[in-house]
């Protein structure tokens, strides 16, 4: 008779027994009697609803229903082993778990993971790399860094970089536009587009009514700057973003840095668990290297 409840706690029992086909060896494996490992089997037999073994004598065989359930079960129960002891890994150490923007996690923390780690070694950084705003309470967030105005329902924020943004080039085309932006030349400059910071923006708090051609559209900082980059245009980036590429010279500013418009960046964490230790801990560092 078919059970709706499957006995999950015989499964590595099976397991074994269907690998050696041979249910006193099995007993010998698992440290249980033959009688115990026979009874379990018919059990889980019963509760699936059918043979799993043809049995000859007093050998087994495993049946197609057997080897299905072995391929599915097998995998499975590695995983769930797997899964136990990242919980264990996890409750035996300080786990912080983050959502990032992938640009800021790519263009600016993951080049400074090793210095978080020196200095607070105890915590262990889980970072959840998303362009989504993740709802932190319910995703099980302790925290996240986000990009705007710091203003977000069911939590608290406090601004740790300024959203200043800085047209960008590779030397070779900041040396051919140069001349555009400081207003000596009208070309119709290559630009690389963020569709959260559109150029209009700039050329607006310039004066000027936008020249330039749009030749990219992005909805990724950080795929703007690989492009910009890779030398296909004029990039309108955050300064907090670019400013490894600059520092290494991969990338040169045509313009003085501007803060546009409510585009700030914040830590937050949930109203519901407040400032904890490891997230005042990340805190205060992310003040101290963004200044």
């Amino acid at each position: 008779m078919m059970s709706d409840r499957l006995p999950i706690h015989f499964l590595p029992t099976f397991i074994v027994a269907a690998r050696l086909e041979n249910l006193r060896a099995a007993a010998q494996q698992v440290h249980l009697t033959h009688g115990a490992v026979s009874q379990q089997i018919q059990q889980l037999e019963q509760a699936i609803g059918c043979p799993l073994f043809e049995r000859s004598g007093r050998g087994v065989r495993l049946n197609a229903a057997g080897r299905e359930l072995l391929a599915v079960a097998e995998p499975a129960l590695s995983a769930l082993q797997q899964g136990v002891n990242r919980v264990r890994r996890i409750a035996t150490s300080q786990v912080l778990r983050i959502s990032v923007l992938p640009s800021f996690a790519h263009y600016w923390l993951l080049p400074r993971l090793a210095e978080f780690h020196h200095i607070s070694s105890g915590i262990a950084l889980d970072i959840d790399a998303s362009l989504a705003v993740q709802d932190l309470a319910r995703k099980g967030f302790d925290a996240a860094i986000r990009m705007g105005d710091g203003v977000w329902s069911g939590v608290q924020a406090q601004r740790i970089a300024t959203g200043e943004v800085v047209p960008v080039a590779t030397p070779e085309l900041a040396l051919q536009w140069q001349g555009a932006f400081s207003g000596m030349v009208d070309a119709p400059v290559p630009l690389l587009e963020h569709d959260a910071m559109p150029w209009r923006a700039w050329f607006q708090a310039q004066g000027d009514t936008g020249g330039g051609q749009q030749v990219a559209l992005f909805n990724d900082a950080g795929l703007l700057i690989r492009a910009a980059e890779q030398g296909f245009g004029v990039a309108l980036v955050k300064t907090v973003l670019a400013g490894d590429s600059i520092a290494a010279g991969r990338l040169v500013p045509l313009a003085p840095a501007q803060h546009l418009g409510n585009n700030d960046i914040y830590l937050v964490w949930p109203h519901a668990t407040g400032l904890t230790p490891a997230v005042e801990t990340l805190l205060h560092w992310l003040q101290q290297q963004l200044g």
